[in-house]
């Protein structure tokens, strides 16, 4: 191939030399995969997905255009979205959800298809259209050819755009009957949830309506997790880093079913959202006292609850048992350990897509 050196300032020159190749390549599947990972190489992921995907069309069991082809497919896919649907628990609830609220002839919008499941559900459970927007490009790609290959494409549309994006109009047609999301994130927030449902509820949903889920809350305790202390930095090769550990990322990711992960304290609700209000959504501020009780404490753990519908909840509290997909999140006590007994003030503050939690000890 006569493709312009990787380092080649100009990347439009690259791309004009590429399509040239694409068109001459026509129907040879892997020409076109080593296209799409020269383009991948040279930062054209998007135009990388594209040529990746007409090879696969071409050739699906070609083992090599796969392989070949699979960086590109997969660049920028978050690992979570393979996370989310080996958690059983959480598609049994959605699964529960819908079947409750979906009635015969509903249109239901979908927020982050992601794979389409939730999109295949609401389909199975009745509704005669769904629409479902999802921005990557590859898992909307996807998503496309699993609801096809499941027998939903005539009413199942997947629109590449995020829901802000989307106009009432052109891509709806009207208003819907069912909102559905899961863009939440260990924190709930970073996904970006509350500004989405307070631009599609308002604009997008029927008088009456229903969304899943309808509440969630953000909830903390005090507790020990050994590990915390493991990741910091101090003595490494006879010297001392400990000031490196100013960089480090916080909170840290806690499997929901680490058994070394103890509650040290009672629960509380620290944040609580109503979904299906869509909004408007402030920034909040909020504190709680917690008393460390059966041994000492060093941080904070903070886990999500989901009220589906009525009866249907998930919660990712630490607990022994299958794994979450949704990681505990801990928040380690700047001064160390505190003995039981010791009263801590929690505090929290949020912005529509961030959520800062820190503790201090209660004077006196």
């Amino acid at each position: 191939m006569n493709l312009p050196e990787r380092d080649s300032p100009n990347k439009a020159r690259f791309a004009a030399a590429l399509d040239a190749l694409v068109v001459a390549a026509k129907d040879d599947a892997r020409t076109l995969a080593g296209l799409s990972a020269a383009a991948q190489e040279h930062g054209l992921k998007m135009r990388a997905l594209e040529i990746a995907t007409m090879a696969r069309n071409l050739a699906p069991d070609d083992a090599q255009v796969r392989a070949v082809t699979g960086r590109a497919m997969a660049a920028g896919v978050p690992r979570w979205h393979h996370n989310i649907l080996r958690d059983l628990a959480r598609n049994s609830a959605y699964r529960a959800a819908l079947e409750q609220v979906v009635r015969p002839g509903d249109h239901v919008l979908d927020i982050g298809a992601g794979s389409g499941l939730l999109s295949m559900i609401a389909a199975r459970a009745g509704a005669a259209r769904v629409t479902a927007c999802e921005l990557n490009p590859a898992v909307a790609d996807a998503a496309v050819r699993t609801v096809a290959q499941n027998g939903f494409a005539d009413r199942i549309t997947i629109v590449p755009l995020y829901s802000t994006d989307v106009e009432l109009e052109r891509d709806l047609g009207a208003r819907v009957d069912v909102i559905v999301q899961e863009i939440i994130a260990h924190d709930m927030l970073c996904e970006g949830v509350l500004p989405a449902l307070a631009d599609a509820v308002p604009r997008f949903l029927k008088p009456g309506g229903r969304v899943v889920p309808e509440r969630a809350q953000v909830r903390v305790a005090l507790a020990h997790w050994p590990h915390a202390k493991a990741r910091e930095l101090d003595n490494v090769e006879g010297f001392d880093l400990s000031p490196f550990s100013t960089l480090a990322r916080y909170p840290l990711e806690a499997a929901s079913n680490d058994p070394s992960l103890v509650l040290r304290s009672d629960p509380v609700d620290l944040f609580g959202w109503d979904f299906a209000a869509g909004g408007p959504y402030g920034p909040g501020r909020a504190s709680t006292e917690l008393t460390v009780h059966d041994g000492d404490a060093n941080g904070v753990v903070q886990w999500i609850h989901i009220d589906l519908v009525e009866g249907v909840t998930y919660e990712n509290a630490p607990a022994p048992g299958p794994n979450s997909s949704w990681a505990c999140l801990f928040y380690p006590f700047a001064a160390g350990a505190v003995p039981a007994g010791t009263v801590m003030r929690v505090n929290g503050t949020h912005s529509q897509i961030a959520l800062r939690i820190w503790a201090e000890p209660v004077a006196g």
